[in-house]
């Protein structure tokens, strides 16, 4: 998620950039739970909307978790590291008994 500056004359406009800026958070989240996974390891922070909306899909959050240490799971897994989410049948997902 990209931080961004913005000018607006009124309330009504930043509510409108508001609306579409969830829109476009839930847009994000609905392609990363196509690819059925049951928990999504991030580097980098995750805002509250969307990890609650990954939440209420059953997907449980891991957030900040180092280079390293993503390699190591996607090596121990058997899966992939996604940069992005748009082809899920590109992608190889890993598996674990327990986290």
């Amino acid at each position: 998620i990209f931080g961004a500056r913005v000018k607006v004359d009124s309330t009504g406009k930043l509510a409108e950039l508001e609306r579409a800026e969830r829109e476009k958070m839930k847009e994000k989240v609905d392609a990363i739970a196509a690819h059925g996974i049951n928990c999504f390891v991030n580097r980098q922070l995750i805002y509250n909307y969307p990890e609650s909306l990954l939440t209420e899909k059953g997907i449980m959050v891991i957030e900040h978790a180092d280079f390293e240490g993503v390699e190591r799971l996607s090596l121990v897994t058997g899966g992939e590291i996604a940069s992005t989410f748009d082809r899920p049948d590109l992608v190889k997902l890993g598996k674990c008994d327990l986290i």
